[in-house]
């Protein structure tokens, strides 16, 4: 193989040459991909492409700074002078089609992961610099690709970068360094977090596909993307596990099958564990769909937050049409293919969230069975001479651990103790009756009821239910009088913004965002304002534009949105607040769209880039669903206090 030397001079070399559009790169890099799992993703997959057999990252353990860099080298097949001008460099360009194939060339034959050719700019989310060095039979070749001069040469829609001399350090396969990394200068970033997301992002780790992917000199194993392993156990010590080996057809052919698993995890929250909750997609290997749940709207919608999975769906991903969204971490739900996979995975979680809820039930009353204070309990029983208040007080703790699956048998322990104590005084039969013909099953309610020996919470849920109540009716009624955006629906949807998202609450620096758009748009400032923003759970920002009730929206008015929203991101993009904003989604309030194809297919266009359109019947009769279950429970206790 020949080499470039140290000493090879390239002042007088041609300079590497792409065409682009600014707006493309941001969209692509910054805006798409702001945090380093996704990103080191990208890099990784471009090196199974390559052919490599190895995979060392190198990640910096302090805080970063300007002499910080990231790498990501392999070992692969490496790319000569006329690859990196004739194919690297070519944005958008499709291997798969340009070169007739879905694999790589021999001896590996590995199916081709990428196919948009814009993973390269993913480092731009993270990083002011990438350079490139690569090896091959033909030699090597470096240069170096820098955000702040393409921006300068935005104008003339191409950048040139300098040949530089290659550093050595690769004698075959290419490195990736980013420098002037712009993340993680007041916290230092977490290697276990980044090894578990690549773990998951990924099925092609290990000897199996001689693909092997090193952290810091520290290789990601074979277990730690097996979240089998963290699997809970039921009572039987079997894991809670639904499994697909064979190829499950979800269409009307064997072109559409899913394969993988689906199973619950012992606690909600992944401060334990450090899964994130949620289903993955993967295809060729590699991760397609973030973790979900198939939008399943369950009876048990406590179950979900323990549903974790790895479901391989080739089709997605196939020859004919590629149906992943441009981030490739996300699915295009719309084709009729993939709309086949979403109703499959509904029902399948769907199924799984009452099977689980009916099994940990079940393990449930096992545990309490074996429990030795509630063995003591029954125990007591035979010597007690009030009979009717133990058939009571044991009634309320099975059903209380029956009929609540998340419950935790020693939590139990209290009341059953409390019935030990009080089984014998007369108050206590009629206390225990009264919670037994209770609906109200949460372990932690009940014990504080019978503290207390009164229902104090269900007096607290009709309080607060008459005053959802309320709040609907009035927003019923701005909608039936198509009230003024500003101040009247301005003014009700600040001080309610659950009716919009039950998890938003309100930002507290609505004016400094509010301010930053009026600089931004000072000559349309009475139309083309902000109204309010929101925070959803997670700290993502939701910037939401209000109009009438019974306003038509426009292709401007969808325009208008799509620039707030824009305009908010690149501000966050900017940002180096470890607590910042880690994503902005739009929404715009209207009474409905203009009926046009044109209309239509920018709406569908938005929705792809998280910017949604709501109208307010649909937004009132979406309120009424969530808060159903309050409105009945609201019902059954207003029979109560009459009764």
């Amino acid at each position: 193989m020949t080499t470039q030397t140290p000493e090879a001079k390239t002042e007088n070399a041609r300079p590497f040459e792409m065409d682009f559009d600014i707006a493309t790169i941001k969209h692509l890099g910054l805006q798409m991909y702001s945090t380093l799992p996704p990103v080191i993703g990208e890099l990784v997959a471009n090196a199974w492409d390559a052919n490599a057999t190895v995979v060392e990252i190198t990640i910096p353990e302090t805080l970063i700074d300007d002499r910080s860099q990231i790498i990501i080298k392999d070992n692969g097949d490496g790319m000569s002078d006329s690859d990196l001008r004739e194919k690297y460099l070519i944005v958008g360009r499709d291997r798969r089609e340009s070169e007739n194939t879905e694999w790589t060339p021999a001896p590996h034959k590995r199916p081709i992961m990428g196919r948009k050719g814009i993973g390269k700019f993913s480092a731009f989310g993270i990083a002011r610099e990438i350079e490139i060095e690569s090896a091959c039979d033909d030699g090597a070749s470096c240069f170096r690709m820098d955000y702040d001069k393409m921006l300068e040469s935005a104008p003339q829609r191409r950048a040139e970068f300098p040949p530089r001399d290659p550093t050595g350090d690769v004698s075959q396969g290419t490195m990736i360094t980013l420098k002037r990394i712009t993340k993680f200068r007041t916290r230092q970033i977490s290697l276990a977090s980044l090894r578990r997301k690549l773990a998951r992002r990924f099925a092609i780790i290990g000897e199996k596909w001689q693909f092997e992917v090193i952290i810091n000199g520290d290789p990601i194993s074979v277990e730690e993307r097996n979240l089998k392993l963290l699997l809970a156990k039921d009572a039987d010590g079997k894991p809670y596990l639904w499994e697909y080996d064979e190829a499950e057809e979800i269409g009307l052919g064997k072109d559409l099958t899913v394969t993988g698993w689906i199973g619950a995890l012992e606690r909600t929250t992944d401060a334990a564990d450090g899964v994130e909750r949620g289903i993955s997609i993967l295809a060729r290997g590699k991760l397609v769909q973030e973790p979900f749940w198939f939008e399943a709207n369950v009876g048990q919608q406590y179950a979900l937050a323990y549903l974790v999975g790895e479901l391989h769906a080739e089709f997605v991903d196939n020859k004919d049409e590629d149906t992943i969204g441009t981030s490739r971490n996300v699915l295009v739900w719309d084709t009729d293919a993939n709309a086949k996979l979403m109703e499959w995975g509904k029902q399948k979680v769907k199924d799984i969230a009452r099977e689980w809820s009916e099994k940990r039930q079940k393990d449930n009353v096992r545990k309490l069975e074996e429990n030795k204070l509630y063995q003591s309990f029954k125990e007591r029983a035979k010597d007690i001479d009030n009979q009717r208040a133990w058939v009571l007080a044991n009634k309320l703790v099975l059903q209380a651990i029956s009929n609540n699956p998340t419950a935790d048998v020693n939590k139990l322990e209290p009341i059953i103790q409390t019935s030990l104590d009080f089984m014998e005084f007369d108050a206590f039969a009629k206390i225990a009756q009264d919670l037994t013909n209770s609906d109200e099953q949460d372990v932690e309610k009940l014990l504080s009821l019978f503290k207390e020996w009164e229902i104090v919470e269900a007096k607290e849920m009709m309080r607060v239910t008459e005053g959802r109540i309320k709040t609907i009716e009035k927003l019923q009624d701005l909608i039936e009088k198509n009230a003024l955006e500003v101040p009247t629906l301005h003014n009700f949807l600040k001080e309610f913004p659950w009716v919009i998202d039950p998890r938003w609450t309100l930002v507290a620096d609505e004016v400094y965002y509010s301010n930053l758009l009026k600089d931004e748009f000072p000559d349309d400032e009475k139309d083309r304002r902000i109204d309010f923003l929101c925070v959803r759970e997670g700290g993502n920002l939701v910037v939401v534009e209000i109009k009438r009730p019974k306003k038509i929206a426009s292709k401007d008015d969808l325009n208008q949105i799509e620039r707030y929203v824009s305009f908010v991101r690149d501000r966050e993009e900017q940002s180096t607040d470890p607590e910042g904003i880690k994503q902005v989604d739009g929404y715009l309030l209207c009474g409905g769209l203009v009926n046009t194809g044109e209309v239509r297919q920018k709406r569908k266009n938005l929705e792809k880039a998280q910017i949604y359109v709501r109208r307010y019947s649909d937004l009132l009769r979406m309120v009424e669903n969530m808060h159903r279950e309050f409105l009945d429970r609201y019902k059954q206790l207003k029979e109560r206090v009459k009764a």
